[in-house]
């Protein structure tokens, strides 16, 4: 292509980029890649989804299926970047790394770089940061937000930081250790110079009075818009007028549920360094006690790998504030795919500061806030060149007259890393993708025998076959027992195919057998350790055929953990 853009890990990219690179791979591994549009954005752009497998072993939807989506809220590009990295990386790696030759040989990968296409493409050309979506919402507001602080690039520099006011009154000092930091007033500060602190915008409406934030212009947030303990406006900010009514969701839910074979998942998300797992509106005893187990099993795989904790949003990540119409949830709730939801990206990870639950993070004390405030400044000087943070600088303000504009850069150190730090940040989480992958079920047959018993007139014989069906993954192939509980699960069929002229003697060509479990149902006491039996299953036919028949086709198949066959002499 002409115009193909050349992949680099340490970079982000805006949609027609994306669109380039999608291309370009496809065009360059046509064996192991395809791309389709699942539909269009509220501004009717493509949502694009790369479609990974190499395609000499087998169909796509004949295979296991893992899918990855990111950047469903519009300033979490670190997802694009991670979803495009994986891509790269499976397509760099076929032939070199063993892993990733199995997977893309025995795997499908299911992979939508950017959900937020509008909003990304805000997020990247100016300096706005919408939550997801842009169409105006609520209210049709369109481009009047009513009165209030407007978030706006006031000083020109392409970003919105944040404004300092003096005010007598004001809530907020400058700290006697780091003349940038901005630490609260005490309460017998008198006499000094002080300070309001707001972001960086304009004030419509402006009466000389207290200044608030004006409703905003993009109130959707489209991962509230999920069928999954969905609530109305009034009860969960962003939801939308109905679960599914914004064209991404859609477009997602209806290509995920009539995709089928799709059994793990992981939605990219910034920011914070944290895996997270379902519930979001529910405590962990409420989930099947096997479920979980695999989830904490595969989440540790995913902590020793990147560094960030495995916790459940509802326990961990939210302190048992529930949110609803989540796409985590929805997926592990509605069809019982094991869903990962990783926030990708930490700052105070970074300075090497404690992590602290939403709960500490808000009873913080005045004194720990400036000398964590400190060490982030002192990381940002000795490792990003002192680049990460703007020192304040005076500005004429159309409203307010005077006032310093500074602050972290919030795009790219506070919401997402750095160009120089992002390569990092996409290997060591592509890294648990793959193993979350690679626990997916998958069958084979083995054992076989197969024993001529008896010859009838008309040139035919009869021939006794066994096979064992075995689930080689770590999942079941049901994946969990939520698959069954909502019977989105599909039970191992196997089948023998006969040859024209032939029929059955005893028992059916195609046999149900139910699911198959696999290693993750194997337990491991203080004492002494145990396996299950029930990851195999026997199965037999007695058939008529022609006597001239060398060789019968036995096939196992379900959705989740794909399809294989094997030729028996007979």
């Amino acid at each position: 292509m002409a115009n193909r853009v050349k992949y680099q890990a340490d970079r982000y990219y805006d949609y027609q980029e994306i669109t380039d690179l999608l291309k370009g791979w496809e065009a360059s591994h046509p064996q192991f890649m395809g791309i389709s549009s699942i539909g269009k954005s509220f501004e009717d752009r493509d949502i694009w989804m790369a479609t990974l497998t190499n395609r000499e072993t087998g169909d796509a939807h004949g295979k296991p299926g893992f899918w990855i989506d990111a950047n469903i809220h519009a300033g979490e590009v670190t997802g694009s970047a991670v979803a495009l990295y994986t891509i790269w990386y499976l397509l760099d790696n076929y032939g070199k790394d063993e892993k990733v030759t199995m997977l893309l040989d025995t795997r499908t990968f299911y992979v939508v770089p950017r959900i937020s296409v509008d909003g990304g493409e805000v997020y990247m050309h100016s300096p706005d940061i919408p939550r997801s979506s842009i169409r105006p919402y609520p209210d049709d507001l369109e481009l009047d937000e009513g009165d209030g602080l407007i978030p706006q690039d006031i000083n020109g520099d392409g970003e919105i930081t944040q404004m300092r006011v003096k005010d007598p009154n004001g809530e907020w000092k400058v700290s006697e250790s780091d003349s940038r930091l901005m630490i609260r007033r005490q309460p017998d500060d008198f006499g000094g110079t002080y300070y309001r602190l707001y972001r960086e915008g304009i004030v419509q409406g402006y009466d000389g009075g207290s200044i608030k934030p004006a409703k905003p212009r993009w109130g959707l947030d489209i991962n509230r818009n999920f069928p999954a303990n969905w609530l109305p406006e009034g009860k969960q900010p962003g939801a939308g007028p109905y679960p599914l009514s914004e064209p991404e969701t859609r477009a997602l839910a209806e290509t995920l549920v009539n995709t089928g074979n799709i059994g793990g998942a992981m939605a990219y998300h910034t920011t914070g360094g944290v895996i997270l797992r379902p519930f979001c509106s529910k405590a962990d005893d409420k989930m099947d006690k096997g479920d979980l187990a695999a989830f904490k099993a595969i989440g540790r795989r995913g902590t020793e790998l990147t560094g960030y904790p495995c916790e459940s949003v509802y326990e961990g990540f939210t302190n048992r504030q529930a949110l609803h119409g989540v796409f985590l949830e929805w997926l592990y709730e509605h069809y019982g795919i094991l869903t990962y939801s990783t926030e990708l990206w930490s700052l105070r990870d970074q300075a090497g500061l404690d992590r602290k639950s939403v709960k500490e993070m808000i009873e913080m004390d005045d004194k720990d806030r400036e000398e964590e405030g400190l060490r982030l400044l002192k990381w940002n000087d000795e490792v990003l060149a002192g680049k990460g943070f703007m020192g304040w600088q005076p500005a004429d303000h159309p409203e307010l007259g005077t006032v310093e504009i500074g602050g972290w850069y919030p795009k790219f150190v506070l919401q997402n890393p750095p160009t120089s730090l992002l390569q990092e940040e996409c290997h060591k989480n592509m890294l648990f993708t793959l193993v979350h992958a690679l626990a997916l079920p998958g069958l084979e047959i083995s054992d076989t025998t197969a024993k001529e018993i008896a010859t009838v007139p008309n040139e035919m014989k009869v021939v006794k076959l066994t096979a064992t069906v075995e689930n080689n993954g770590y999942l079941p192939t049901n994946v969990s027992a939520q698959a069954i509980k909502q019977k989105a699960a599909k039970p191992v069929k196997v089948r023998l195919d006969l040859p024209e002229g032939a029929e059955m003697v005893m028992g059916k060509a195609e046999q149900d057998i139910g699911h198959l479990e696999g290693r993750a149902r194997s337990s491991y006491g203080y004492y002494y350790a145990s396996s299950s039996s029930g990851s195999k299953q026997r199965v037999e036919w007695i058939a008529r055929v022609p006597a001239t028949t060398k060789t019968l086709r036995i096939t196992a198949h379900t959705e989740r953990a794909g399809s294989t066959t094997l030729d028996i002499d007979i």
